[in-house]
């Protein structure tokens, strides 16, 4: 998921770094001194190359006195005489290359965000005396992540912040940061840290995070911005999918915009990120940046570009289909009742169940057959169960839907309902039924989800295509646009574009959201949902810093499989490491499994290898002893990941609710 770092090279600086006054440190525990310089440092070692066999990395100079090593993140040093204050800290490898630039004291490591490629070595920090700054906003994620992780809701998640990229265990914070969005002019005193004559500007730059912030230094008549993941490589950021802070919204990515128009404000001379090459002159190139993502931000203002709502009540749409919506309900499922009183139903939410009785008798129903979901969400499928109990319906689902169905709590994605439904029917793409004298068809349709298909009826002499929440219905004049969330798993070159082609090659009479009034399908409203999917995963492509921009979209890639397990002591966990490979090359993956205390694997690392554009797992065991007293609590595992020799750091995460905690 990160990058080769480019050497960095080129900018011609004065050799004298400028010496920097002291300001006040707004923190919890008052203003920092300056310490002494007894080392903490491991001894000078052998020079390196800039990446070993065994993938370490040499520090390199950006400008006398600050230095970069590439490791899990961009890890920066600040250095003056033989003390040094480190921004990020990635796995603490830096700590055995700073003697070679004789550093022998580290005071402090300043955290940009609480994501763990950027804090997963922050014990080793605490065991050499090394103290910890964090931004305010995120100490929780550092002092007391156990109670976040124990508390937090995968199933039914709408929040979507990446909450789940946070430390698996807690670690103590000797302060926090207070930074502001402020001018390159100002100098707030709540906005500055200083240690043993080092000075920086702490800045708010929320986007990759809510809480994230950026140091700016100003040395040798250069400033010098260390920005975090506000952005990557020139032009680029990291990923989209942490943009992402609510289901439906665009919190995240204004927050993005307003951080880089204050940047520009800024104006510094570097921008060192924590993920990508440093880059000159962002004055040049974050006007195209900003275009690129207000395109996203247009895409991702939904609800402003639809008819958000159907109208009142359950609506007839031909002879059979009815849409089964309430006046204030945003309208889920639809019915579809034969002339012989059989019916079948296309979603059902938990509150529609009550509501089927009256549909009874609005649309002359006797009995229910089966139930068909478009896609796994809860407000789609949450009413099945009981639907089933009240019916005797059955349920029938395309293959890719089924596991998702049967075993959500294997699965990280939003919107998960907690309870198992067994899939009584599998349909396959293309698949015709014919039902009751009535033409049905069914399709693998991704699109707001990889887990989405489509339904084709011929009734009243009208194609109708059901997509479930793909689409909404536009206002007039604009086009057909997608329902985007990464989370959902997005398919970069597949998703809203593979929908939107299979639209144009079906050519449907009417288009059927869920959600949504059913628009006319013209071939000019079909052509306008193919080219705004287009132009967003256009977008994506160009601004996403990754070997290939799918992994900044995807955030499974590498995942666990499965994500949550119900367990107690001296049980054994099945486990597979599943890695979807996008690049147009072979890539080999290893992965060191961390496990809490005491707890063992079959083998301490696993290694996968999967050939171009495709995906290949590990299957590994977990151990819990019998001895583990820590019950209703839940523990994280990881993995931490090398791809290629680079390491990424714990990219993924697997959750053990030990019992009686259930997954939640």
């Amino acid at each position: 998921m990160r990058f080769l770092m480019k050497r960095v090279i080129g900018w011609a600086i004065p050799a004298a770094i400028i010496a920097l006054g002291v300001c006040a440190f707004s923190v919890r525990m008052g203003t920092a001194q300056t310490a002494s310089l007894g080392s903490n440092i491991s001894p000078p070692q052998q020079t390196l190359a800039p990446q070993n066999s065994a993938g370490r990395s040499e520090l390199t100079q950006i400008v006398p006195g600050v230095y970069l090593y590439k490791d899990t993140c961009n890890v920066y040093a600040i250095v003056k005489g033989e003390a040094a204050v480190l921004i990020d800290f990635g796995s603490g490898g830096i700590l055995d290359r700073l003697p070679s630039v004789g550093v022998r004291k580290v005071g402090w490591v300043l955290h940009t965000h609480f994501h763990r490629d950027e804090a997963q070595g922050d014990e080793i920090a605490k065991a050499r005396g090394i103290k910890i700054a964090v931004p305010a906003g995120e100490r929780k994620y550092f002092e007391n992540v156990e109670a976040l992780w124990n508390e937090k809701k995968v199933l039914d998640l709408y929040d979507l912040r990446n909450e789940f990229f946070a430390r698996r265990e807690n670690i103590a914070v000797d302060a926090d940061l207070a930074g502001r969005f402020t001018s390159a002019s100002s100098s707030p005193s709540d906005s500055a840290f200083s240690w043993n004559g080092i000075e920086v500007k702490v800045i708010k730059t929320p986007g990759h995070t809510e809480g994230s912030v950026s140091f700016l230094l100003e040395t040798a008549g250069k400033r010098l911005l260390f920005c975090g993941d506000l952005v990557a490589s020139e032009g680029k950021i990291p990923s989209m999918h942490d943009l992402e802070w609510t289901y439906v919204g665009t919190g995240g990515i204004a927050a993005e915009i307003d951080s880089l128009n204050n940047m520009r404000d800024i104006a510094p001379d570097i921008m060192l990120p924590s993920h990508g090459s440093p880059s000159e002159d962002m004055l040049r190139w974050t006007p195209q940046l900003l275009a690129d993502i207000a395109k996203v931000y247009h895409e991702y203002d939904w609800i402003n570009f639809t008819q958000f709502r159907p109208s009142p009540g359950p609506k007839q749409l031909t002879k059979h289909i009815w849409q089964m919506r309430r006046a204030f309900d945003y309208g889920v499922g639809y019915l579809i009742v034969a002339d012989s009183g059989h019916a079948f139903l296309w979603d059902v939410n938990a509150k529609e169940v009550d509501f089927l009785k009256d549909m009874e008798k609005i649309a002359g129903f006797k009995s229910i057959d089966f139930i068909v979901p478009s896609h796994y969400h809860d407000d789609h499928v949450g009413g099945i169960n009981a639907a089933q109990k009240a019916y005797g319906a059955k349920l029938w689902a395309m293959d890719h839907l089924v596991d998702v169905l049967q075993r959500p709590m294997a699965y990280n994605l939003p919107c998960l309902w907690p309870e198992a439904m067994k899939v009584d029917r599998v349909l396959h793409d293309g698949e015709k039924v014919t039902w009751e004298g009535i033409p049905l068809q069914f399709f693998y349709l991704p699109g707001q989800t990889e887990y989405t298909e489509g339904m084709l009826i011929q009734d009243d002499g009208k194609s109708m295509l059901f997509d479930g929440d793909n689409v909404g219905c536009p206002l007039p004049g604009t086009p057909l646009q997608g329902h985007f969330v990464c989370r959902n798993y997005q398919r970069m070159g597949g998703g809203h574009v593979y929908a939107a082609k299979k639209l144009l090659e079906l050519k449907p009479d009417y288009v059927c959201p869920n959600h949504f009034e059913w628009s006319h399908a013209t071939p000019e409203l079909l052509d306008s949902y193919l080219r705004s999917s287009e132009e967003i995963q256009s977008a994506w492509s160009r601004i996403i810093d990754q070997p290939d921009p799918a992994m900044g979209v995807d955030n499974n890639w590498v995942s666990f499989y499965p994500y949550q397990s119900e367990a107690g002591p001296g049980d054994t966990l099945q486990y597979e490491l599943r890695f979807r490979n996008y690049v147009s090359r072979t890539s080999h993956l290893k992965a060191t499994i961390k496990l809490p205390e005491n707890w063992t694997a079959s083998s301490s690392s696993v290694e996968i290898s999967a050939p171009a554009k495709s995906e290949a797992l590990a299957k590994f065991e977990v151990r819990i002893p019998r001895s583990e007293t820590h019950l209703n609590r839940r523990f994280v595992l990881t993995a931490d990941i090398w791809r290629d020799g680079e390491h990424l750091g714990e990219l993924t995460e697997g959750l053990v609710n030990m019992k009686p905690m259930k997954a939640h």
